[in-house]
This record gives structure tokens, sequence and C-alpha cells, in this order.
């Protein structure tokens, strides 16, 4: 995919839905010299939006002035964007765009009698492939039960806590934060994460609410020391419901010890994340990642001896150097341990990566490679026994593609499908991290963000949480 820059002038509720479009072609924007240029206008009727290409004028596309209107202007765009490109003009996903394709289903089946007509809806209005419409039918199904509306459903919510640090920057992460031996004021970041799940605390106690799960992401966690990543992970378990889903984003072995790991058990943590992304040296040392296969066979082993957790484990389709026998070498590794979950990624190169800038990029396999792999794992992990329960697509992916979440029957992550649908409340701690206040039938958020700055966090902190109580208030005593 070609990252070809373009600039749009005209009303804004269009732009937005432009730059969607042109982001999932490939297109970054611009100020100066751009290769496509879309100046668009309105009337009381409708919008035109004047299409140029190396300063040829292509054509003008009209729609009238509604969401649906935005819309169709958008699929035509990108059609043609596609075809400019040498690419199909309709891929699998047909005209959808967007990171959530499920949160979509859902609410065309809220709208309508059964699942029947927001297949119907995805087919005409989109143009979505029969097949990726069975896959979001099928996962959507699974889901059900967690994002149908009940009258109870705004006093039960998730909670995320974030650790902003990893140990060294893999080169296809576009993470904002430093690394942690850098960082010198870790006794600072733990004082303001505690006080911040405490006061927490106090708005679970005050509006009476359930957690329904827990989730510790990062970054990477487990790269705070032994102490202090159980300062930061007992902060997070006061917060926890006995029995209910609480899971540590362990990701990389190098970060991981026992210690830690008893931790864990003990504070009530039940499922974690050992994220190998391949299993072959040559490639991990590439993107950075600074651990060996084999010391992912030798975490796994020691978390199935040790621990009863629930395993998920992630993989990325699309690292450079990569090939279709590499993925069906990871596939074997994963049908061999079983972990309860498997995530597979497709690479999506993010600005301000090093990938993105360069690193390894001409190393990156084709989209057509990438493509396959997808298909691989989903062939072969269902003939092990996966079924995919969510799904979620990134802009600036090296095809038409999705990242998708399998599991075990009987093994979800709950905490995967409500931040990928959106129909619960989730308050965070921690930088960088986002909470959002949710309420059907229409799902529209109070959001409240973090600063990604450590220090600027721990520097405010107080406002942050005088903000997050007037939220809550405004939001369960209206």
């Amino acid at each position: 995919m070609s990252n070809l820059p373009y600039r749009y002038t005209g009303p804004l509720p269009l732009g937005s839905v432009v730059a969607h479009y042109c982001g999932a072609a490939g297109l970054t924007t611009t100020k100066e010299d751009p290769t496509w240029r879309l100046d668009a206008s309105e009337n009381d009727k409708a919008y035109t939006l004047a299409v140029w290409h190396e300063e040829t004028h292509v054509t003008d596309l009209t729609g009238p002035l509604s969401n649906e209107g935005r819309l169709q202007i958008g699929g035509q765009l990108l059609k043609l964007i596609r075809t400019a490109q040498g690419r199909s003009p309709l891929g699998e996903w047909g005209t959808l765009v967007g990171v959530r394709p499920t949160k979509l289903f859902h609410k065309l089946w809220d709208n309508s009698d059964s699942a029947d007509q927001a297949v119907t809806a995805l087919r005409e209005r989109f143009e979505v492939s029969q097949s990726k419409i069975d896959l979001l039918r099928d996962i959507a199904t699974l889901q059900r039960p967690y994002v149908a509306p009940h009258e109870t459903a705004d006093r039960e919510i998730s909670i995320y806590g974030g650790i902003p640090f990893c140990q060294t920057h893999c080169t296809y992460c576009s993470f904002p934060y430093g690394l942690i031996q850098d960082y010198k004021r870790i006794p600072d970041f733990l004082k303001a994460f505690v006080k911040d799940a405490t006061q927490l605390k106090t708005i679970l106690d005050e509006y009476a609410l359930t957690v329904s799960t827990v989730y510790m992401g990062g970054g990477t966690p487990t790269s705070l020391n032994d102490d202090d990543f159980a300062t930061a992970l007992g902060a997070l378990a006061e917060l926890h419901r006995a029995n209910s889903e609480f899971t540590v984003e362990a990701g990389r072995p190098d970060s991981v010890t026992p210690h830690k790991l008893e931790t864990m058990a003990r504070l009530g943590v039940n499922r974690i994340s050992i994220n190998p992304q391949s299993m072959h040296d040559n490639i991990l040392k590439a993107v950075g990642r600074g651990h060996t296969a084999e010391a992912i066979k030798e975490l796994y082993g020691y978390v199935r001896k040790h621990t009863d957790f629930a395993v998920n484990m992630d993989f990325i389709a699309g690292l450079p150097y990569q090939t279709l026998a590499h993925m069906d070498e990871n596939l074997d590794y994963v049908c061999q341990a079983r972990p309860e979950n498997v995530t597979i990624h497709t690479l999506a190169l993010k600005r301000g990566s090093p990938l993105y800038d360069g690193t390894g990029r001409e190393a990156m396999p084709e989209a057509a490679v990438v493509e396959a792999m997808v298909a691989r794992s989903k062939d072969r992990l269902e003939a092990a026994g996966y079924v995919p329960y969510y799904v979620y697509r990134q802009q600036y992916m090296t095809s038409q593609t999705e990242n998708i979440g399998y599991t075990l029957p009987g093994h979800i992550c709950e905490y995967n499908i409500r931040i990928m649908e959106e129909r619960q409340s989730i308050l965070s701690v921690g930088p960088g991290s986002s909470s959002k206040w949710m309420r059907g039938p229409e799902y529209r958020q109070l959001q409240q963000h973090m600063p990604k700055d450590v220090s600027v966090y721990i520097d405010t902190l107080p406002t942050l949480l005088e903000k997050r109580s007037q939220l809550s208030k405004r939001f369960w005593e209206g």
C-alpha cells in the first residue's frame, strides 16, 4: 500500500468521513504538494467533492446532506483511489471502513428484527463479501449475550489499568512513552497510580457499581521490577470483584519472573497474555523484541506447571522477513501448546514507529502473502477447535485483512469484547488511558483521556481525578 499524501478542504462533517476512507486506502494528510486534492462544497441539498489527482481533475462525487450521503461519497472515493492504485475497487471488506465492524453489526441488529437484516445492510450498503459477512455474523452471535441491551447495564463496568513502560521499542510500535530504564520518577508514578486507583474505588462504592472485568495493560506492565509490579497490581486488585475476570498483559518473557507470577496468583489474576509475535529469532531480532522463541516456550511451560491462568498469545502477520512458512510454523506451535486464546494481528504501519519511517520496511512481505497468512491462520485454528470471538481493523494495514481473536470454547476474554464493542462503561487508571461512560440505546459516550506524558500525569493528577468524579456524577446522577 502506498502512503501517498492528500489534502482536503471543505465542510468538516464530510472531511471526517473522507479522512477515514483515505486512511483505508493508505493515504496520509499533507498541507503541501498533495498527490490527491479533495475540494468539497455544499448547498442546501447536497455535498460535492471535486477529486484531483496530480493536477488532473478526475471527477465530482455528490451525495445528500446526511450521514448516508457522506458515507456514499466516501465509498465512491475509496473505490476510485483503489482503482488508481491498480487494486480491485472492492476488497473483501467492500466500502466498510473503521476499527470496529462488529460494533456496526450489533447496531444494525439492534435496529432490526434479526441478524438477517443486519447481513442485508452490510451486503447492500457496504458491498462486504460473503466471507466477511459470515465472519461478522458468527462473532456477533457469540458476543450477543455480552452486548445486548438490558436494564442494569449502566451499573456494570470494566476497569483498565495502564502501565506506560517497555524495556525496548519494537520497530512496528508507535508507543509514545519512554523506556522504563530511562525514566527517573518511578516512585512518583507508583504513588500517583495508587492514588488514581484509590479514588476510583470511591466512585465504585458511591454509585454501587459492579465490576465485570479488570485488565492491566500498557506498555508492558511486567517491565516494572518485582516490588513495583506488586504495588501497581495490588492497587488494581482492590477494584477487582472475586471470581470475575482479571487479566495482566505479561507480554514478553524477558520481563516475567516467578515472583511476578506468584504475585498475580495471590492477587486474583486468572488470565495473562504472553505475546511471541513470532517464533523465529531472526524476525524477533529484526523488530526489536529482545527475547527468543525458546524463552517463550520456557515461560509458557512454567505458567502451565505452576499456575491455573488462562493464556492468550499474540502473533503478527506481515512482519519483516516473514513468509507463509514462518506463519505455518507459528501455528504448529500454537496447535501443540493450545493456549486458551490466540490473537492474529495484521501488521499496521503506524505513524511514529521506526518501521513506518523505513527501518526494515523493504523486507515486509507483499500484501498477497499477508492475506495468505491470515487465511491460513483462520483455517488451521478453526480446524484445531478455536472459534473467532472478536475482530477489529486498523488503518494502514499491509493488506485488506483484519485482526481476529480466537478462543477455545468456554474461554473468551470478556474484556476484549467490552473494549471493542463499546457497550459498557470502562473506567481507567494510569497515563495514556481512556475512560468511557456508556449508556444505551444510542451508546453515546462521555470520555476522559489521561495525559500520555507520564510526568504530566503525575503533576496534574488532582485535576484529572476531579474531572473523573464530575463526569461520573453527571453520568450516574444525571
